[in-house]
């Protein structure tokens, strides 16, 4: 896969700016024309309207995407293209197992956001307008009626349709476009206004982490700049309160799982990503002290398959016995270190320390192409 070419003489923050997504060293409207109406976001900060990607950077996305990933994620949109949408008012997964109460409807609900993306980058990096239809039609389908319910584990990957927004949203209608850069806003006011959702736990912990993900991306796509201030100012404080002098996270210590060290880790790196996207190096930030750094230190050898962890067997959840009582995969026995794979590869694009690690595990294909 090609990689950006960082100076030797750049700082670091400018290395990790790069490494995410900078602006190529040539004219504008030849990459304008690499990709026939792609994506149209303005590029200038705050005020583009994107999320993650703007137009520039789907282009780099489609340069840099090699035939065998481009072929495994038109792979993966081709399955999804005969699938039914279904947009519901409300979704709900967080503390039910498989098969309670309305979990199974709430779980084909979360696919739709996140075959967005994939259809949405499917698009981006074939031009195939099968796609485009595809991703445009859940979009235009959820944001129709949908209201956020800020549980943030309900909600985590809500992100995804706002991803695939950045790539489609100049196919979309005026009215299509409103609506989803209203749910953006409401994403970022609710989230950002919402502390608590349970017990005390949830201000420090995963929960956390995925509420300033959708906060961030909310915040970007509405474009004001005041709410982009704010969850900057809580993506910092959560940080620091997440994360220990030692690396770990506080989701260690509470659930005694690599699993929840990933999905609380993970959040943050796509906001620090998203935030990178806008030339904002949330990452590198001197007032964060390292700590986003020091917990993927503290997990790499876990992920290096150099260190073995039980997991959940000190946990103080209690769904968590619930479903390793109920069977529920991946919350007894051994950690497996594949679960860490995307978390590395987004990391390794704000900071090279861990391009190793990343190329040692293998990423689903939509992050490979994402952050190609």
């Amino acid at each position: 896969m090609k990689r950006f070419l960082v100076g030797q003489n750049l700082t670091p923050s400018v290395r990790r700016r790069q490494l995410l997504g900078g602006v190529a060293a040539i004219p504008a409207m030849l990459m304008m024309a690499a990709l026939p109406r792609a994506a149209s976001a303005q590029d200038d900060g705050v005020k583009g309207g994107f999320v993650l990607s703007s137009a520039m950077r789907a282009i780099q996305i489609r340069q840099r995407v090699s035939p065998n990933l481009a072929h495994q994620l038109q792979s993966a949109a081709d399955a999804g293209l005969a699938r039914e949408l279904h947009p519901r008012a409300v979704v709900h997964t967080q503390g039910l197992l498989p098969h309670e109460q309305d979990r199974d409807a709430s779980v084909q609900s979360q696919e739709d956001w996140r075959q967005t993306l994939v259809q949405a980058l499917a698009w981006c990096i074939t031009g195939n307008p099968a796609y485009e239809a595809k991703a445009v039609a859940y979009i235009d389908a959820w944001v129709a009626g949908y209201s956020p319910s800020f549980n943030p584990i309900d909600e985590a990957d809500l992100v995804d349709l706002l991803l695939g927004f950045d790539f489609v949203q100049d196919r979309l209608s005026p009215s299509s476009i409103d609506k989803t850069r209203q749910l953006g806003r409401q994403m970022a006011t609710g989230y950002l206004g919402t502390r608590r959702v349970g017990d005390p736990s949830t201000g420090l912990n995963n929960w956390q982490s995925h509420r300033i993900k959708l906060a961030t991306a909310g915040a970007y796509l509405s474009g004001d700049p005041a709410l982009v201030a704010a969850v900057r100012k809580g993506f910092l404080a959560h940080v620091s309160g997440n994360i220990g002098t030692d690396g770990r996270t506080y989701d260690f210590n509470q659930r005694d799982a690599m699993h929840y060290v990933v999905y609380d880790l993970e959040p943050l790196m796509m906001a620090a990503s998203m935030a990178a996207a806008h030339g904002d190096d949330w990452y590198g930030m001197a007032s964060s002290q390292g700590g986003l750094a020091a917990a993927l230190r503290w997990l790499e050898p876990y992920a290096a398959g150099d260190k073995q962890h039980e997991e959940f067997v000190h946990s103080t959840v209690r769904f968590d016995a619930r479903r390793a009582a109920a069977h529920v995969e991946g919350y007894s026995g051994l950690w497996q270190r594949e679960e860490a794979s995307n978390l590395y590869w987004i990391a390794s694009r704000l900071d090279p320390q861990f391009t190793p690690m990343a190329s040692a595990l293998n990423a689903q294909p939509v992050v490979r192409a994402l952050f190609a």
